[in-house]
């Protein structure tokens, strides 16, 4: 029997329907971020390694990702106003244009000899202030290329692709430190950046340009919070979001890299071993998260996540050997797939497109707002001598008790996907 025009039109449109790849635009965007991703971490892996190398001072490690973290808090929200008002596209192309040029600057200096702790300090800033503009226009550029059906599939892909970054940069980074030393390692990612650029200018958004008539920056602002200040399951969320990142994330992000020399006495190898642990985790947990369909309780989902996470993480910090924490740090990646993904589609879905630059803003800037004070805390812990493993320890305990409690928040635990 053969099929009508009208079936086989129908059927085409279906299956594009339930393909993400066939939206031309998404797919640009998903090689983009191949290239993006993994030459971002060659380059932090780099500058972390180069940093423990030139100076045993662990206050200008600390430094290194203070300045990173202070400019994505305070220009986070500009950002999110910025992707909400400008073409998204152009506000990417422009962040991983400069971040190829602040490449090729740490490459010149280090070719030249004339590197020093606070040209890595300084680097870092600038690294923030870019991320800060780059990552509200990215996350809600999503919903802008597929439809609300196909944002948990695109989201997994998306994040499958950034946890090629823990993967491949670790990979990268510390076979080249060791075979060719940082030049190698600043020439790579520069060629990354430079390619993920080309990518990205060649992806068409529609309905996204520069507004002819536009509110003051001011009272963008105050839209967008009052928006998100209205929502109970955002109001919980964002909370959380500020709560956990000062737990986890200056422990988790100083602490891999000083776990590997001050613990285990290994090289930048064994910083390698760790780091791709993790990602081949959060690679394998956003695998799942497209394979597996919408969830029903996604809210619910990610709670479990988190408890398990917090576990695990608690486990790191009294690990005796290198390799088992790179398996405690395997199932973390894993793990945090089921927070990330689904806490991001429940965002995308239920918020007004309109505010939905200045929403995730408002979200990054909630969980990254303690983040430069983790750090700080963190740095000055060690300081005063105590180890990083009992820094973990601290911080996995407190991230316990915050998870056991969020399981009363029925905002959050029984929401669903909006169609």
């Amino acid at each position: 029997m053969k099929m009508s025009q009208e079936t086989v039109v129908q059927s085409a449109v279906q299956s594009k329907n339930e393909n993400v790849f066939a939206y031309k635009n998404y797919l640009l965007l998903l090689i983009a971020t191949v290239f993006s991703a993994p030459g971002y971490y060659v380059c932090l892996m780099g500058s972390e390694w180069l940093m423990l190398s030139i100076t045993e001072s662990r206050m200008f490690f600390g430094l290194l990702f203070l300045g990173a973290a202070i400019p994505r808090l305070l220009f986070m929200t500009y950002g999110g106003i910025l992707a909400d008002r400008y073409n998204k596209k152009s506000i990417i192309l422009i962040s991983d244009i400069s971040r190829a040029l602040l490449v090729l600057i740490l490459l010149l200096l280090v070719v030249f000899n004339w590197i020093n702790p606070w040209h890595l300090v300084i680097i870092s800033v600038l690294f923030g202030i870019s991320d800060a503009f780059a990552h509200p226009a990215s996350s809600s550029l999503v919903a802008s290329l597929l439809p609300k059906d196909l944002l948990q599939k695109g989201n997994g892909y998306l994040q499958m692709v950034n946890q090629i970054s823990p993967i491949l940069g670790p990979v990268i980074g510390g076979s080249l430190i060791v075979g060719l030393g940082f030049t190698g390692v600043y020439s790579v990612a520069l060629i990354m950046l430079l390619i993920a650029s080309i990518t990205i200018w060649y992806v068409s958004i529609k309905g996204n340009e520069e507004q002819t008539e536009q509110e003051s920056m001011w009272n963008e602002f105050k839209s967008g919070l009052s928006y998100a200040k209205s929502s109970r399951l955002l109001v919980t969320i964002m909370g959380l979001s500020f709560v956990l990142n000062f737990l986890v994330t200056g422990p988790l992000a100083m602490g891999i890299p000083l776990l590997v020399k001050d613990i285990y006495g290994e090289n930048a190898l064994g910083l390698t071993v760790l780091q791709v642990s993790l990602g081949v985790g959060a690679l394998l947990g956003a695998a799942g998260m497209v394979i597996f369909k919408n969830n029903k309780k996604p809210g619910l989902l990610s709670l479990t996540g988190l408890l398990g996470m917090s576990i695990f993480y608690i486990l790191v910090g009294f690990s005796p050997t290198l390799f088992i924490s790179a398996l405690y740090l395997f199932i973390v990646g894993i793990l945090l797939q089921l927070i990330n993904i689904p806490i991001m589609t429940i965002i995308q879905t239920q918020t007004d497109p309109k505010y939905l630059g200045r929403v995730m803003s408002l979200l990054m800037t909630m969980a990254t707002g303690l983040i430069p004070v983790s750090f700080f805390v963190t740095s000055v812990l060690l300081g005063i001598g105590i180890s990083i493993d009992t820094i973990i320890k601290i911080g996995g305990f407190g991230l316990l008790v915050v998870v056991l409690f969020s399981f009363n928040l029925k905002e959050l635990r029984n929401v669903r996907y909006s169609n």
